[in-house]
């Protein structure tokens, strides 16, 4: 997220709008906050999140409405392989706080066979795959 104190070590971007992986991630927890209002930790994280990320402060200040976040396409650009394009989803267990995230690239795109280069290449460098 731009303006983070805090980076990922691969930039990850939503295609939904700049600020659309803060905004889920504070409906997300707006959620969880009204469903458990007495958990410490869980406003320990709220606290902890809001120091080190601009993106999330200024969404938490907004009236984001508690949700759960189900699904983005999202951009993960990696320094060896380049853009990778995958569709994010989020599967809810009804009645459970139970999440299960998949990340998938459309079949038969460009992105399709990337995730298992990423495989083949883990922790090798750029100059060994040359």
């Amino acid at each position: 997220m731009a303006g983070d104190k805090a980076h990922s070590s691969f930039p990850i971007r939503s295609e939904r709008a700049e600020d659309a992986f803060a905004a889920s991630i504070v409906a997300g927890l707006k959620d969880a906050a009204s469903r458990c209002p007495r958990d410490a930790r869980l406003d320990r994280l709220v606290r902890e999140l809001r120091e080190v990320s601009d993106a999330i402060a200024r969404q938490w200040a907004t009236e984001t409405a508690a949700a759960q976040h189900t699904t983005d396409l999202k951009t993960i650009r990696h320094p060896q392989i380049g853009d990778i394009r995958l569709d994010r989803d989020v599967l809810i267990v009804p009645g459970a706080d139970l999440r299960m995230v998949t990340c998938t690239a459309a079949a038969g795109s460009s992105d399709a066979g990337k995730p298992d280069l990423l495989r083949l290449t883990a922790g090798r460098t750029a100059t060994a795959l040359s």
